[in-house]
Parts: structure tokens; sequence; C-alpha cells
């Protein structure tokens, strides 16, 4: 989902440090910092909250990720997700020191690994057969299988 940038994306106010941040990235994070910002702070603060204990929180932050997505930039939800990377990194290290009595080492030493595996297929996909529409819809379906099932476990 994440945008790859191209030789053609790089000028002499680019160097390679800024691969990240082609002139789409940068016409997302304009938008996103003068219309976004309140919705991008609750964005955050609903991700925070998650990761630190409130069920369900980081999931409804998911979906006002993908909702709140531009849609007039091209690959938007890529970018929305990019932006997205680097704070839900920050907050998986620190929930995971948060809850470090409860870590199970030997599992995640055998399920890191495979993470990795699925990160380099979900890339192939998402670069061959995925749009951004269909991304969207991906995830928006996902979510409500998520929400079906946690409901069927609760009633049953």
């Amino acid at each position: 989902l994440v945008a790859k940038a191209t030789p053609a994306h790089l000028t002499p106010d680019h160097p390679p440090l800024v691969l990240l941040l082609p002139s789409k990235m940068e016409e997302y994070v304009q938008h996103g910092t003068s219309s976004q910002l309140p919705t991008l702070v609750v964005i955050s603060l609903f991700l925070g909250m998650g990761k630190g204990g409130v069920p369900g929180l980081a999931t409804i932050a998911t979906a006002a990720t993908v909702v709140t997505a531009p849609t007039h930039i091209p690959n938007g939800l890529g970018y929305a997700v990019a932006l997205m990377v680097p704070i839900l990194t920050m907050i998986d290290i620190y929930a995971a020191y948060l809850h470090q009595h409860a870590l199970a080492w030997n599992t995640i030493w055998v399920l890191l690994p495979l993470s990795f595996v699925g990160m380099i297929l979900g890339q192939y996909v998402a670069e061959r057969y995925l749009t951004d529409k269909g991304a969207r819809l991906f995830i928006g379906l996902l979510l409500l299988f998520i929400l079906a099932l946690r409901t069927w476990k609760q009633m049953v």
C-alpha cells in the first residue's frame, strides 16, 4: 500500500533521504496538516489508548485512518498508512514495555519471521493486484468481519 519512490521523484530539492516524501506525500501531509489535523490527532490518541490497553480503540483508529484518507490524492490510503507506521512502531515498542510481564518471547521469536514473510507477500499483492479503492473495500470488509466475530463470541 505504500507508494514506491522512483528516480523521477528525485530533484535537487529532494535529496535521497526524502525518498518517502515524493510530491504526492508532501501534498498528503499538507492536506493532513490543514484540514485533517484534528482528525489525525484523535486517530493518534485512539491508537495510543488502544495499545495502552483500552479494547477496540486501535481497531477504531485503523478504520478511521481508512475512512479519512484522502481520495483526491492517488494512493492516498498508502500515504495515510505510511504516515501512521512510525507512530505505530513507537507505540508498539512502548506497549511491549507496558505488557512485558505477559510477553512470551519464545512465541514472539517464532512468529516474528513469519510476520516479515507476510509483509513481503502483502507488498507483492498490493503492488500487483490491489488498488486504493480495493484496499479500502478489503479493510472495511475485514473490520466488519472482526466486529461480527466479536459480537458472535459475546453472544455465545
